[in-house]
């Protein structure tokens, strides 16, 4: 039994190969991290609507115990409202019986969702 060589073909990868396992790692990581981006931005998206279901149930939970929608957001918060850090909120009432809210946050898939009370859809 002889040792083996420095030179012989047994004794490691070869410069192609590496090469390629490189490149290919390379590509991998390039996905996983469009792919994490897209993940974070719905992440935000998702944040936003969160807060805009909470803040709609605080706005009439405010209705319920004055007979009256709040027109800002600390008076929502007296009933239990929580609002999520990076989230900007705001309270429009358009009329009696009616409310719109907006939330923004940057780096979703779009600046900002609204939420209509009159609807109750999330837009």
């Amino acid at each position: 039994m002889q040792p083996l060589k420095a030179t012989s073909p047994e004794a490691g990868f070869t410069l192609l190969e590496l090469i390629v396992v490189v490149a290919v790692l390379g590509i991998l990581a390039a996905i996983a991290i469009q792919q994490f981006s897209l993940f974070r931005a719905r992440a935000m998206d998702a944040t936003m609507r969160s807060d805009l279901k909470n803040a709609a149930l605080a706005m009439e939970s405010y209705y319920g115990e004055f007979l009256d929608y709040p027109t800002s957001l600390s008076a929502i918060q007296l009933v239990g409202y929580r609002k999520t850090n990076g989230v900007t909120l705001t309270v429009s009432v358009t009329s009696p019986q009616s409310f719109t809210l907006n939330a923004a946050m940057p780096n979703g898939t779009q600046p900002s969702f609204s939420f209509d009370s009159t609807t109750g859809l999330i837009n």
